[in-house]
């Protein structure tokens, strides 16, 4: 009986630490992987060559993390909106800062090979 709780408390941990195959999911994902300084999880988010998310990985370490230290950090999001359109989305994200600013990001996604991945914004 042990072993089977033991197993059953470790599916639950396995199966909450995924990110479901969402646009919600993936902002989700993203954000926390900012708000842990993780920049190469992040960078995987987008729809970008393994190259460009390295690219990415290390611009986001350099100007993301100054921007992110002069706010404080982020002190919590949530997800206020969230539209799908076939293979494209738009996920609207409250952030608060530590230093007790707050703004919402509107993140854009697009579909590809079944999985969903954030576009560059222009």
């Amino acid at each position: 009986m042990i072993l089977a709780a033991a197993v059953a408390a470790a599916l639950f941990a396995a199966g909450a630490c995924t990110t479901p195959n969402t646009p919600e999911g993936v902002a989700k994902k993203a954000i926390n992987a900012l708000q842990k300084g993780d920049y190469d999880t992040y960078a995987s988010t987008f729809d970008l060559s393994s190259s460009d998310q390295k690219m990415l990985a290390g611009l986001a370490e350099e100007k993301v993390d100054e921007q992110l230290q002069e706010k404080g950090g982020i002190k919590s999001f949530k997800i206020t909106d969230s539209r799908v359109r076939e293979d494209t989305a738009t996920v609207t994200v409250h952030v608060v800062y530590k230093n007790g600013e707050e703004e919402d990001e509107h993140m854009s996604y697009v579909k590809v090979d079944n999985q969903w991945k954030q576009k560059m914004n222009k």
